[in-house]
């Protein structure tokens, strides 16, 4: 009899063993191989609040949308915001682009423009598009982001560095030798 319940426990730890073995953390991506590890792309800290106006460029990361009477505002993710003028929507026309770094998120009131711009929430006219003024920052409005690690667990990773800027993703590349880990 006592054979049978030592047998019994040694099954049921077992299979209690199997089970486990057979969970990993979730993970958006495979594991990196041994000698891959994840880099963090900076941001220079003195660009991070320098908005301005400049030529019309090509949508790359598009993000949110948002239209003032026949200007359509297109989010550049990270980047800014495009201006487009789709007074005939047949044939949208790019007037130019706000570079906004480390914006992500916008709304429009009343002709003003409110974003992100890391950090600070900026306000700028649009009542001319021809010419956007930014009227008023406010510093601190949001948490930044946290970027000590990437976003995945079980991989190693480049430590960051807070001398080289601001960080605002992670890029896997081969033969980095890591000295951090999550």
């Amino acid at each position: 009899m006592q054979q049978y319940f030592i047998m019994r426990k040694a099954i049921g730890f077992l299979s209690l063993l199997a089970i486990l073995s057979g969970c990993t953390a979730s993970m958006d991506e495979p594991p990196p191989s041994p000698t891959s590890a994840y880099v963090p792309v900076y941001y220079k800290q003195e660009n991070v609040y320098a908005v301005k106006a400049e030529a019309a460029k090509p949508i790359v990361k598009a993000g949110k949308q948002y239209v003032l009477g026949n200007l359509l505002l297109q989010n550049e993710i990270n980047e800014g915001i495009h201006l487009i003028d789709v007074s005939n929507p047949a044939i949208p026309k790019k007037l130019g682009f706000l570079s906004i770094p480390l914006c992500t998120e916008m709304a429009i009131r009343q002709g003003f423009l409110y974003a992100n711009n890391y950090d600070d929430l900026i306000v700028i006219d649009l009542r001319v598009p021809a010419d956007p003024k930014v009227v008023k920052r406010i510093e601190d409005v949001f948490p930044p982001a946290n970027q000590e690690y990437p976003p995945y667990f079980n991989v190693s990773f480049e430590c960051p560095d807070k001398k080289k800027g601001v960080v605002v993703g992670w890029e896997l590349k081969n033969n980095i030798q890591a000295s951090c880990r999550r």
